[in-house]
């Protein structure tokens, strides 16, 4: 496309993914000693190339699943109040919590095993010409913050996060620019790149439809799918309908019931994070999907695409990772600069202040915990356990541990057993049973969005692609973050997986992460999410490269747009453990009388508790840290009161 891959690419996409997975069992050798450094300096938010699950962050991890046996660790001579393994938003709540509770001289270690704070709620940031752009890499927004608990929402506030004022990011620029949503559609599938402006697939008219390379036949079911008012499920009363969406997939429910052909699938970009035979009809109505009109029933309270709540979500600049950042300031104030979230928008983290001898509190990065365990004799049945616990993390290529008199694990359950051998059977098979469905975030750097400008048209939805969807991030300004409002500008470009998000609602992305070898449709969620794992992490960062320079030339070729001059920077942030998902009503037993293992799987151990979005199966932030204040909470029931009284 014009441009070849520099060898820093190379490196973090092809030699480094091969190597981790050609790790042999017993290797416990991390990719680097210490995280690469770039032109940025330490300041991870400005690195590119592969980022999210970077290469040197799970293959210890990998290792010790596969059997490896566990170098000695060497003591660094530290013992803590308490240690958090994992600095995601549950984790970071977890010791904000805890230090509410236990005071300001409780000292307290947190350990990831990335190379930055905020696991999925993840941070990117681009220079160019003197102006910073900020994006998500993951966790995008608050969902419905006035619904909040009281525990999560008291953290917001303590932040100085005004939530209530709605911060939405402004389509100001966009408008003023003219700015329409489109359908890019590929030369691959349908013969020519072809950018359909001013229209939408969700609420399509005849006469846009008309200007599409689609059949007439295929055209009609676009337009029946969104328009459409037959009740496809006439003569069920109410419940007998919710019963029977329950019971199939919205596959089964587009093809079957209400008898689409299908090459309507494409179009319906899945459900949320899954493919449309791993969702259910109900879960695809819940969420607003197309085909449900004539059906005479009402979408739920509640669902994140309902009007009422998309209007209540709150977005910051940079998504839920500001909170991350907020979060870390109150732990460690030196590390970020004083003042309002809006004015330290722009200000960097000070990352050399992370984790000081002698200060109150510790972020330890590229820390992978490869052991988490009780020791001295156990207590009597019905006494607290007294014993300390010895955590082992592999860093800079050596095998650590300090002592902790509490642990929170904050990472994800299904590496829980592993990392605690001594965990009980029952409570380890509940772990184990939290399988994340796949994500991934790509943010590139444009040197202007005049092609955008041009062509009039903002974000596009693209079928059969690889990326999903195509959107300019034109943000209002945000403290020292300037608004992106000229078209002369640079500007972030998000290409998502799909309108939902999860690769498994992307059949095309899917495909060619595993080189076609599809599950069959009805696979059980787990297992397709295996697969796509495996593929993701074999595959190199210049695919994604690849499929970007080759889409963006295709969607924005009539606005001048070349790749090679106007493609100035990539970050592709891979989430192969993505989102919590809890049961699954196709595939789980899910009757009133059955317990979720979500329930079984947070128990407290010892004095060790579970901290993460796996213990409520919902992958949202205020999940999250409410999982995080009840970790502690369950830790420490004498003492933490603050919250429950609020």
């Amino acid at each position: 496309m014009g441009r070849s891959i520099k060898r820093r690419d190379f490196i973090q996409g092809i030699a480094a993914g091969g190597a981790a997975l050609a790790m042999a069992p017993g290797a416990w050798a991390q990719e680097t000693s210490s995280p690469e450094r770039d032109v940025s300096g330490n300041y991870p938010p400005l690195r590119t190339g592969m980022r999210g699950m970077h290469p040197g962050a799970f293959e210890a991890a990998h290792a010790l699943r596969d059997g490896a046996t566990q170098p000695v660790a060497v003591s660094t001579g530290e013992t803590y109040d308490l240690v958090v393994v994992g600095a995601g938003l549950s984790g970071l709540s977890a010791a904000w919590y805890y230090r509410q509770a236990a005071g300001p001289s409780a000292r307290i270690l947190i350990l990831d095993n990335h190379d930055d704070f905020g696991g999925h709620a993840k941070r990117n940031e681009f220079v160019f010409n003197g102006r910073k752009l900020v994006a998500t890499g993951g966790s995008a927004y608050m969902v419905a913050p006035r619904s909040w608990t009281r525990d999560a929402i008291g953290l917001i506030d303590a932040l100085g996060i005004d939530w209530r004022g709605g911060k939405q990011r402004s389509g100001g620029a966009a408008k003023a620019a003219g700015l329409r949503p489109g359908v890019f559609f590929n030369e691959a599938v349908y013969g020519r790149d072809m950018l359909v402006r001013d229209g939408d697939l969700m609420k399509p008219t005849h006469e846009f439809l008309a200007r599409t390379p689609l059949p007439a036949s295929l055209q009609s079911e676009i337009f029946r799918l969104a328009h459409g008012t037959t009740d496809y499920l006439a003569g069920l009363t109410a419940d007998e309908k919710i019963a029977r969406l329950r019971s199939i997939s919205y596959r089964t429910y587009l093809l079957d019931v209400a008898k689409f052909s299908p090459e309507i699938l494409p179009f319906t970009q899945g459900v949320w994070c899954l493919g449309n035979d791993i969702a259910s009809a109900w879960l695809a109505f819940f969420r607003g999907k197309p085909g449900f009109a004539g059906l005479g029933l009402s979408v739920p309270r509640g669902s994140p695409e309902s009007p009422e709540e998309e209007a209540e979500d709150v977005v910051l600049p940079a998504g839920n990772s500001d909170i991350a950042r907020l979060i870390v300031r109150s732990l460690i104030p030196e590390a970020l600069t004083a003042g309002s979230w809006e004015s330290v928008e722009g200000s960097r983290v000070n990352y050399g202040t992370l984790d000081r001898t002698g200060s109150p509190t510790r972020i330890r990065l590229s820390s992978i915990v490869v052991n988490a365990r009780h020791v001295g004799p156990k207590p009597h049945q019905f006494e607290p356990d007294g014993r300390e616990v010895v955590v082992s993390y592999m860093h800079g290529g050596k095998c650590c541990s300090v002592r902790a008199q509490n642990v929170v694990m904050a990472g994800m359950n299904n590496m829980i057993p592993y990392i605690c051998p001594d965990i009980p059977g029952a409570q380890a098979t509940a772990l184990h049973m939290a399988v994340r469905a796949c994500n991934q975030a790509t943010n590139v750097l444009f040197r202007n969005w005049e092609a955008f400008a041009k062509l009039k048209t903002g974000g596009m939805i693209c079928p059969n692609a690889f990326y999903g969807r195509i959107l300019p991030e034109l943000h209002p300004a945000a403290g020292s973050v300037p608004g992106v409002d000229d078209p002369s500008q640079p500007v972030v470009v998000s290409f998502a997986t799909a309108a939902n998000s999860g690769i498994a609602a992307n059949p095309t992305m899917m495909s060619e992460l595993l080189h076609g070898a599809m599950p069959s449709p009805g696979t059980p969620m787990d297992d397709q999410f295996r697969a796509i794992r495996a593929g993701l992490l074999q595959a190199p960062f210049s695919q994604f490269e690849r499929a970007v320079r080759k889409q963006a030339a295709g969607a924005l070729a009539g606005g001048g747009f070349d790749p090679a001059r106007d493609i100035l920077a990539i970050t592709v942030n891979r989430w192969p453990h993505g989102f919590a998902t809890g049961r699954n009503v196709l595939f789980d037993r899910t009757g009133p009388d059955d317990v979720s293992p979500t329930i079984i799987a947070k128990q407290k151990f010892g004095r060790i508790a579970i901290a993460n979005s796996d213990s409520s199966g919902v992958g949202i932030a205020q999940t999250a840290i409410d999982e995080g204040c009840r970790a502690v909470r369950d830790l420490q029931p004498r003492v933490y009161g603050y919250y429950e009284t609020v």
